[in-house]
């Protein structure tokens, strides 16, 4: 599955990433827990004592095998789980909410030592959790929260922040603002609240950096929101797809004032580049957007690197979560309380700095240095094993 292993695998080119992370409560475990307590029981990113627990019996839901990048990461798990010696069955939710629960149960049925569910769909995301709870099954959720699990994801608050960092202080030099300029959300709406915390921080950034635009809360803009003072912004559904983005986007192509700049953000990379293509095709060209993406899809690569419109990259090394999901699993097995969110890799890629993370290729080079939240998982010696880290010595 990794492209930052030792032994060097093939990146799948990824289709639709559902980057999303939601649910309002949190596990009954990890609700108590801190950033301190997650830190304080971590080993040091030097490295620490290899602790890799034997015969671990997992289930695991992966999101949708027809999905290219979901596959390379359940295909991770299975392949990186066999080989620590563990045992482990799969089930694919596809992307649906009755196949979601329908497999909750049957991975309650063989009772293995920790459940890891990567289900999509918000809105069974309770009942999900509570056929773990009920049959006392210690359980992980994988990118969308699962109440009563412990939980592995990005902040998509903070990709979009960091992505306003780089892409607005551009804009502010050429002099965009409310005026001449329109922002372009373009969300996930059915996978919840989180998934659409980056385009929606974007734009609240947006009208605080830049002048002309209408200020409001992150709780004004909601799934169901299509425009924010008239044509200052637009935000779209993409359906979690790269052409739901690109038909969307052509509806909205007729209400931009065609004098204005765009400021395009996505929640993640397919959303992104099925609006661009839209836009680009309407018109918008060289020095009239400025947009960035989120996962670090070869393509999202690729733009930063040729197209002076794309200027930033939020990258979460997806391809390489399955040793940080079964590292997790590990500690959790091993009574470890984990923070709220242990957080995936991230960092904000620029034009300057790709190069230091990604080969020609598109191919990681290595993965950053693991934060307090996630660096307790090195004392299990999974990450070792599999990754190449930064600062974290391998096994």
């Amino acid at each position: 599955m990794s492209c930052v292993r030792v032994v060097a695998a093939v990146c799948a080119v990824a289709v639709s990433v559902t980057l999303a992370a939601c649910g309002s409560a949190s596990s009954s475990s990890s609700s108590t827990a801190s950033a301190t307590n997650a830190a304080s029981s971590a080993t040091s990113q030097s490295g620490g004592s290899s602790a890799i627990p034997k015969n671990l019996a997992v289930t695991f839901g992966s999101a949708d095998d027809e999905v290219a990048l979901f596959k390379t990461v359940s295909s991770g798990i299975v392949t990186d789980a066999k080989a620590l010696g563990w045992t482990i069955n799969e089930f694919d939710n596809a992307l649906d909410g009755p196949t979601a629960l329908r497999n909750a149960g049957l991975m309650v049925q063989a009772k293995p030592d920790v459940a890891i569910d990567w289900n999509t769909v918000v809105a069974v995301g309770r009942s999900v959790g509570a056929q773990f709870t009920r049959n006392n099954i210690k359980c992980l959720a994988v990118n969308q929260q699962i109440p009563g699990c412990a939980w592995f994801n990005l902040s998509n608050e903070e990709a979009g922040l960091e992505a306003a960092s780089v892409i607005l202080p551009i804009a502010k030099q050429r002099g965009w603002n409310g005026k001449n300029t329109t922002v372009v959300m373009v969300v996930a709406a059915a996978n919840g609240v989180e998934v659409n915390n980056g385009p929606r921080y974007f734009y609240i950034q947006t009208a605080k950096q830049l002048p002309g635009f209408v200020q409001v809360t992150p709780s004004q803009i909601t799934a169901t929101t299509t425009t924010i003072g008239g044509t200052r912004a637009i935000q779209i559904d993409c359906k979690s797809t790269l052409d739901g983005a690109y038909a969307a986007a052509k509806n909205i192509v007729g209400d931009i004032p065609k004098s204005n700049n765009i400021l395009l953000y996505g929640s993640d990379d397919d959303c992104d580049l099925g609006a661009y293509r839209a836009l680009t095709q309407a018109g918008w060209g060289k020095g009239r957007v400025l947009t960035g993406g989120l996962a670090a899809e070869p393509e999202g690569l690729n733009e930063l690197r040729t197209d002076p419109n794309w200027v930033f990259e939020n990258s979460e090394f997806i391809q390489d979560w399955g040793p940080y999901v079964l590292a997790e699993a590990a500690a959790i097995h091993q009574g470890v309380t984990p923070p709220m969110l242990t957080p995936s890799p991230e960092v904000g890629l620029t034009k300057q700095t790709l190069d230091q993370y990604y080969n020609a290729q598109n191919q990681p080079i290595t993965l950053p240095a693991l934060v307090p939240d996630n660096q307790y998982l090195a004392k299990t010696g999974i990450l070792q094993k599999f990754l190449k880290i930064k600062g974290l010595n391998a096994s």
